[in-house]
């Protein structure tokens, strides 16, 4: 399915007016992202929102043996690309997963109950294994999918609540 930008504009402004809305995020202080690709909901506007209401935004670097670490991003912080074109820190703090309040998780689709669909690598799914905090996904109208759309693995993890631009789901 197809989105025109503009309609794919207003679904990511009101996702993030929805998220921002939340007691998850509201309570957060530490709020992990990821740097998004074009084919992704730009996290930039989150990134920005937690900027201004004085959060801090940690963003993952991967790792060998499909792990993940989350590094502060500020102003200060240098991106490199990696192979598979993903920006991601060089420098900045290490946030260890105890010290993360809140963690918007990506993927390609998502169900109402917080399946998800990620992009196949697992390095979501081992972090989350290990993750107390707080879980949401932003999905856009065209990501969501019915609970039998696809085999759930033995190591998936969902999330806690899934936001859409027609409502939430936790």
């Amino acid at each position: 399915m197809t989105i025109s930008a503009a309609n794919r504009q207003n679904e990511e402004a009101a996702l993030v007016d929805k998220l921002t809305a939340t007691s998850a995020w509201q309570t957060a202080q530490v709020i992990a992202t990821t740097m998004s690709q074009s084919m992704e909901l730009q996290t930039k506007p989150i990134c920005q929102a937690a900027w201004q209401a004085k959060k801090i935004v940690v963003v993952p670097k991967t790792f060998s043996h499909r792990q993940m670490k989350f590094y502060q991003y500020d102003q200060e912080t240098r991106f490199e690309q990696t192979k598979f074109g993903v920006m991601e820190p060089v420098n900045g703090r290490l946030y260890p997963a105890d010290q993360i309040d809140l963690m918007i998780v990506p993927g390609v689709s998502f169900t109402q109950q917080g399946k998800r669909l990620g992009f196949g690598g697992g390095f979501y799914d081992r972090y989350l294994a290990n993750f107390h905090g707080r879980t949401i996904a932003l999905a856009m109208q065209c990501q969501l999918a019915q609970e039998d759309e696809w085999e759930r693995d033995a190591f998936d993890i969902d999330v806690q609540m899934v936001l859409t631009s027609g409502g939430s789901y936790d």
